[in-house]
Parts: structure tokens; C-alpha cells; sequence
């Protein structure tokens, strides 16, 4: 019984420690010590349509939960999934609409409920590289449960060695003439994301 307790204990500890290591692994964007960090694996529970292999690396301004905080609603998002080639406009807005629809809903406590769709806008190709711009309207099942507006600007990354494109997402509810956009531009990919 004990040799069964102590080798129960032992599995238990290296479960819990190899954890984080298989996390930092995962890890392509860098933040300072105030961005929180979640990272979360494809296929993604509340949005199984979106059919990807990878992951997601997140990171969340300090206060992104207060409504009453510039930080409302600000975090960047990285996609490294296996994706070949160039998203396109209906592809990023198709994907997002998912996205947010499945997160929303998955949140909700209020089952009876029915949560207005995401409305999303990408306006294109805003400069020679893959970098594009545009609006959401969502519902904000977390904090105050109304429809929001958000302001995201998406950048593309390809990996030459992995014929793949990392995608990135900074999402506020500032306009992008704020100087929220200059913090946001602060959380970027490490240099060697490709070979993650």
C-alpha cells in the first residue's frame, strides 16, 4: 500500500511539472510579466468547426476584465496552426465568427438565452504584406453582456521552413488611433516561432 502511494505521489509530481515545460514549449509570443498567459490547443472545444491542428498562445492585458479600464477587452492572440496557405478575408472572417459565437455561447449561463451572432469586418489587405484590419460586434457573455465593438488588427507571418503562416491577433475595444495599439504592439512573436 505504500509502495502504491509513493509511486502514485511520484506520477502525480511529474505530471504537474512537465506541464508548464510542455507550455513553454508551446510558447511563440513575447510579453512582459503583466500580460497573463493561457494557452489552449486545436481543435478548440467551443469552436470544433474550426478545422486546425496547433494551438493558440494568448496573452491578456492586466485589466482587460474592467469595463472601466483603456485595457477593456485587450489581448493578442497567435494561431500557429497548419495552415499552407494565405488566409484570406472570408477565411479570417469566417473563422472568427466561429470563434467568438462558440466562445459566447459556451460562456452563457443563461441557457434560455439566445446570443446575437458576431458581426465581423475585415477590410483587407492593409499594406504589401499579409496584414489586415477590421471590426467585430460581440457579444460579451463575460462582463457585461452586451454587444461590443472591436477593434482587431490581424498579422500574418510565413514559416519558410514548415510551408505554414502564423497568425496574429491584437483585439481592443480602443480605436486604432489609441495609444492602446502601442502597448498591444509590444506582445510579439519570438524570433524562432518557426520552429515551434
Amino acid at each position: 500500500m505504500i509502495k502504491k502511494t509513493v509511486m502514485l505521489t511520484i506520477l502525480l509530481f511529474y505530471t504537474i511539472a512537465a506541464f508548464p515545460q510542455d507550455e513553454n514549449h508551446l510558447e511563440i509570443l513575447e510579453a512582459d510579466s503583466t500580460w497573463v498567459k493561457e494557452i489552449i490547443k486545436f481543435p478548440l472545444s467551443f469552436a470544433p468547426e474550426i478545422n486546425y491542428e496547433g494551438y493558440e498562445d494568448l496573452r491578456f492585458a492586466k485589466n482587460w476584465r474592467k469595463p472601466e479600464s483603456p485595457e477593456f477587452w485587450t489581448y493578442v492572440i497567435a494561431w500557429n496552426i497548419n495552415l499552407q496557405s494565405p488566409p484570406t478575408v472570408e477565411m479570417l472572417e469566417a473563422n472568427l465568427k466561429l470563434y467568438y459565437d462558440g466562445l459566447m455561447t459556451a460562456v452563457n449561463k443563461d441557457k434560455d438565452f439566445i446570443i446575437p451572432k458576431t458581426i465581423i469586418s475585415i477590410n483587407g489587405i492593409k499594406d504589401k504584406s499579409l496584414s489586415y484590419r477590421g471590426n467585430m460586434k460581440v457579444y460579451d457573455s463575460f462582463f457585461t453582456k452586451e454587444v461590443i465593438n472591436l477593434n482587431i488588427d490581424i498579422e500574418t507571418n510565413y514559416c519558410e521552413e514548415q510551408n505554414k503562416y502564423v497568425m496574429l491577433f491584437r483585439v481592443s475595444s480602443l480605436g486604432f488611433e489609441n495609444s492602446i495599439w502601442k502597448i498591444l504592439k509590444e506582445v510579439r512573436l519570438i524570433q524562432n516561432h518557426c520552429d515551434k
